[in-house]
């Protein structure tokens, strides 16, 4: 569920002065939820090589949004603008609790290349839209989801559904199968427009190579 949702009409103190919810101005704007999306998901994508460098970049969201930026990196300002309210803070640190987690983030770990990353990383915002600050329960069904597909292809999906004791219609199958197609041929093309690219190049460095009237400094 939503947090924002969630805290609707329930009534926090801060200084003295009276709120009701947790999102609006001064608290959890949807310009903030997007950011702090953005960055749990560049956490992900830029420390895929270690769950600890993964859940220390994590964590340094929610500090950075409470005015502490030790754990911060070369972007930050270290300036408290859009500081969040301390009872906003409350609400949502069982949130980065469990997205920290070992059994979460030890999911988004992988040794691929960065293209292959972000390639992961897509799959997972498809199924999870980054302007909705979710719990871990969606989360997890998204990088769950998003793993089958990156490792098995859409036809993955029947292989759960068989050892959930429940079958895939032959509308289903054929459909992943038109999906899994299409992903492999979108793919192909775009590796033979990357190797399309090498060649130019290649060529292009050959014919400077072997030009007669070149010669280094005689232009």
């Amino acid at each position: 569920m939503d947090k924002v949702a969630q805290c609707k009409g329930q009534k926090f103190q801060e200084n003295g002065k009276a709120y009701t919810g947790i999102g609006g101005a001064g608290r959890l704007t949807s310009k903030a939820i997007k950011r702090i999306q953005g960055h749990y998901g560049g956490a992900i994508r830029k420390n895929c090589h270690s769950v600890e460098a993964m859940r220390k970049s994590i964590w340094s969201i929610f500090h950075h949004r409470g005015g502490r930026h030790d754990l911060c990196g070369d972007w930050c300002k270290k300036d408290n603008k859009n500081v969040l309210p301390q009872f906003v803070l409350d609400e949502i640190e069982p949130i980065f609790q469990d997205l920290s987690s070992d059994a979460l983030v030890s999911k988004c770990t992988h040794g691929g290349t960065q293209n292959t990353n972000e390639s992961f990383h897509n799959l997972i915002w498809n199924r999870c839209p980054k302007n909705i600050f979710v719990g871990r329960q969606r989360l997890e069904i998204a990088v769950l989801d998003a793993a089958v597909v990156f490792n098995d292809g859409e036809l993955g999906r029947c292989d759960i559904f068989k050892k959930l004791n429940l079958s895939c219609g032959k509308h289903m199958v054929s459909g992943l199968q038109k999906l899994d197609s299409k992903r492999i041929k979108k793919s192909a093309a775009r590796s033979n427009a990357d190797k399309k690219v090498q060649r130019q190049r290649q060529q292009h460095t050959q014919n400077n190579t072997t030009d007669e009237t070149y010669e280094a400094g005689a232009f």
